[in-house]
């Protein structure tokens, strides 16, 4: 048996609690048994309890430096009145770990924001990190400290290139008292902020001694760590400052904990994924342990200029494995939250953006620490990114009636400010040459359409049903029906006849457009459309027709193949110069569907098509953007609404920074979710997004995708919480005496908005999984296949899942998988990386398919 085994062994016969005594652990057992026993008997006792002999027990705790207590109740509360610990350090730690004990998820109410730099092993550019943030900082108007506690290998000294030559700017000065603390200016950018540094030690060789004698008393009296932190913090807020930075030595050194147990805030864990790290794993968790609130961050250091995908695909296993700690660490404190709840616990997969890659810039090679100006775009990326997971994204200064516009849940009838996205801008240029607009549902294909017909650059040719404009034919319509039977075994013949049919209306009204596609239906079958589209079209003006709505157009037994032979039409108009002179046609299109063209669609693609996406920025500015349209915003945050207004000229082009719009949105939404102990800003950026992308990502690291549709839901749930099918919101939409968002309503308006999004995939399912020749039974069945997901398991494997899924649901098991896949397409599941036949569903779906999360499923 060892100290482990022991711990697990004396959780089944008592309660445990431990106290820390520097050196020893004192392992407390609780119990009425040891009432009025003797303790050589309360010893004989529990040796038998645990089935071992009082020699080895006493062996074990020998080896692990554990004092064993066996006491009743009232005489631990006579022991231990306070229960404190007197020091901390990876022994007590790793205690705790093993028998789950965790501190308060409130984040510390400092006066400073305090960030910790650690890393496992050293050469992990921790130090290069913190003075990058430093200097940022700075230049955004903080006064920042810098404290050097790698006591054995000490180094901003030479990163800031700054020598320290006397004790009152160290931190030896400090621990020795011997006088008062002066930092050393390091940097001094232009603005209010500044970078001050307290460096380990002095560097005159007649220090070397003193050094020597510190490093070994941090071994032998942890607590004078934890009094230097008491020290220093005071005069940091005495003195100011907005941030307080610490490096601290890598490995098991004695003083990182005393450290980040006295002042809690995030870490920053640098580790090169060399697998070196792993056995290391439990000691990272205890680090991230100490700032439960918000644990911290990983970041690693692409070491050459391989390609980033190819980087992370390579070592999924370990990004996930150290998210997997995140992700531990986080859930523990949650569980012991008044507002956890066990459908709310997060995955690797919420928190993918608290991995952070580090891109080689060869800006190192010229300085140890670059100007912000010298470092690549990715670099700059990176650091804005770990800014926003720190909390420390806004910039400090010295200072430091509308109606409600209907926020609709279709692009069709959408009112909402415009976010002049770059497919905007591109699609806005007249005779621009883009004839394929793909997107995910819920990305803006219909309402980017609708400005397109508004702005003249086009006409609507086929349109989504909900559209109000009275422009194009509807789709569905009783005139699609009638054609898509009419031309089952000549497809093309369908889109060349609803052309010839445009061709004739000037405007392409609806009722017009109709009127003459039942003409065209009425033509021969001999007749050749092409050739009265030729003639009609000669000598005239050009015009640009718009196609959507595609995905409602037609059953599930033919959207494939009209979908093909839609492209098989494009094609030939474009390629034909004497319909391409006068005929342009733009497709917006469902990016899932786009493989259903013929086998020469990436040709066919090439140079033509334009993809529609939000990354996290977008989404943020059409968050912003929607909440300054909506009357209950307006009179709960009307601070918020001014700065939005201020900034509304980049927020409509979707240019205000991430930051800073993480900054506004805080001031509506609470700094953290109790009920998962996530960050919220985390929360908006991974529960409402899925990372698979429709194309590989170039220019930028971010991978996760957003739906503007749902966001527009959320919001209005919050400003209105009627009853939803996910329920009914009681109590006040704001916290009483913070002036935030309710934390209950913010979860059950993702819930209603996740669960409408997956209403509105149900009705294209209808038209894309075929379970039943009868529509009305094919909606049935694929209904009862969406609800028969709620509380299986993600991730999983595909033939489990579709075995549980048989036996929930008469659906045959071919047709079961062939859905999962049509699904996947859509997004609602992705393959889990590094794990063949192996898939987890998306993120944006995990509440409302109701599906359970398992960590660590192999």
């Amino acid at each position: 048996m060892n100290a482990h085994r022991l711990l697990k062994a004396a959780k089944k016969v008592c309660e445990i609690k431990t106290v820390f005594r520097f050196p020893y652990v004192h392992l407390i057992c609780i119990s009425s048994r040891f009432n009025e026993v003797e303790l050589d008997d309360r010893e004989l006792d529990f040796c038998r309890s645990i089935k071992i002999n009082v020699a080895e027990l006493r062996k074990i705790l020998h080896n692990s430096l554990l004092s064993l207590r066996l006491l009743t109740a009232d005489e631990f509360l006579e022991e231990y009145p306070n229960n404190k610990n007197r020091g901390h350090h990876w022994l007590s730690a790793l205690i705790d770990q093993e028998l789950k004990e965790i501190s308060s998820t409130e984040e510390p109410s400092t006066r400073i924001k305090v960030i910790h730099f650690y890393g496992y092993k050293g050469g992990q550019a921790r130090s290069t990190l913190l003075g990058l943030l430093s200097t940022t900082l700075a230049e955004d108007g903080w006064k920042v400290l810098v404290v050097d506690s790698d006591i054995e290998a000490p180094s901003l000294d030479i990163i800031y290139a700054r020598t320290s030559r006397t004790l009152s700017s160290t931190l030896l000065g400090v621990i020795q008292s011997t006088s008062d603390i002066i930092p050393e200016r390091v940097r001094t950018p232009e603005g209010s902020g500044y970078v001050d540094l307290l460096a380990c030690r002095p560097k005159l060789a007649e220090f070397d001694i003193d050094a020597s004698a510190f490093a070994l008393r941090c071994a032998l009296e942890p607590m004078i760590i934890e009094d230097a932190a008491k020290r220093i913090v005071e005069f940091a807020i005495e003195n100011k400052y907005d941030a307080l930075l610490i490096d601290h030595r890598s490995g098991l050194s004695p003083v990182p904990l005393p450290w980040m147990n006295t002042l809690p805030g995030p870490t920053v864990v640098c580790v090169r994924l060399d697998e070196q790290w792993r056995p290391a794993e439990h000691f990272i968790k205890s680090v991230l342990r100490t700032n439960s609130a918000n644990p911290g961050v990983f970041v690693s250091w692409k070491p050459d200029d391989e390609n980033l995908d190819s980087y992370r695909h390579r070592n999924n296993p370990q990004i996930d494995a150290l998210l997997e700690i995140l992700v531990e660490a986080i859930s523990e404190a949650a569980e012991i939250s008044d507002s956890f709840e066990e459908e709310a616990e997060i995955s690797s997969v919420e928190l993918e953006d608290h991995w952070i890659v580090w891109s080689y810039d060869s800006a190192f090679r010229q300085s140890r620490l670059p100007e912000k100006n010298q470092l690549s775009g990715l670099s700059i990326e990176s650091l804005n990114k770990l800014r926003s997971i720190l909390n420390v994204s806004y910039k400090i200064t010295e200072s430091s009636a509308e109606n409600t516009l209907l926020l609709s849940p279709s692009g069709a009838s959408d009112e909402g400010d415009l976010i002049q996205t770059e497919a905007l801008r591109e699609l806005s240029v007249h005779n621009n040459s883009i004839s394929y607009i793909l997107g995910r549902k819920g990305t803006g294909k219909t309402r980017l359409l609708r400005e397109l017909s508004k702005a003249g650059v086009g006409e609507p040719l086929l349109v989504d049903s909900n559209s109000k404009d009275n422009k194009g034919l509807k789709s569905p319509s009783p005139e699609l029906t009638r054609a898509a039977d009419l031309y089952k075994d000549t497809p093309e013949k369908l889109w060349w006849h609803l052309l010839s049919a445009a061709i004739d209306a000037p405007e392409t009204s609806t009722d017009e457009l109709g009127r003459l596609f039942s003409q065209e239906m009425e033509q021969p079958t001999s007749d050749d459309p092409i050739l009265r589209i030729l003639e009609k079209i000669e000598g005239k003006s050009k015009r640009t027709f718009l196609i959507d709505g595609l995905e409602t157009a037609f059953n599930a037994k033919l959207i494939f193949t009209y979908t093909e032979a839609l492209f098989r039409f494009i094609q030939t108009v474009e390629t034909d110069s004497r319909l391409s002179k006068y005929i342009h046609l733009k497709l917006f299109i469902r990016s899932d569907l786009v493989g259903r063209g013929f086998q020469n669609i990436e040709q066919q693609l090439h140079g033509k098509s334009l993809y529609l996406s939000w990354d996290t920025q977008k989404i943020f500015n059409f968050i912003l953007s929607r909440i300054s349209r909506i009357q209950w915003y307006k009179e709960q945050f009307p601070s918020l609404i001014e700065d939005i207004e201020e900034n509304r000229a980049d927020i409509l082009k979707g240019s205000l920074p991430t930051e800073e719009c993480e900054v506004l949105l805080m001031k509506a939404f609470p700094e953290k979710i109790r009920r998962n102990n996530l960050a919220t800003k985390t929360f908006l950026k991974t529960y409402f997004a899925d990372s698979a992308s429709d194309r590989p990502e170039i220019s930028t690291s971010d991978k996760l995708r957003y739906y503007p549709r749902v966001f527009d839901k959320f919001l209005q749930v919050i400003a209105d919480p009627q009853p939803t099918d996910v329920g009914s919101f009681q109590g006040s939409q704001t916290e009483e005496g913070k002036g935030k968002i309710s934390q209950s309503l913010i979860f059950i308006a993702h819930e209603a908005a996740a669960r409408e999004y997956l209403s509105q995939l149900q009705s294209e399912l209808n038209y894309l999984v075929s379970l039943s020749d009868d529509f009305s039974e094919n909606q049935a069945k694929i209904k009862a296949l969406l609800d028969a997901f709620e509380g299986l398991k993600t991730p999983f494997k595909l033939d489990e899942c579709v075995s549980e899924l048989t036996a929930k649901v008469n659906i045959d098991k071919r047709d079961i998988r062939t859905a999962i896949e049509r699904m996947k397409n859509l997004g609602m599941f992705e393959d889990r990386p590094d794990y063949p036949g192996q898939l987890r569903v998306g993120r944006l779906f995990k509440s409302s398919l109701k599906m359970k999360y398992v960590r660590g499923k192999k």
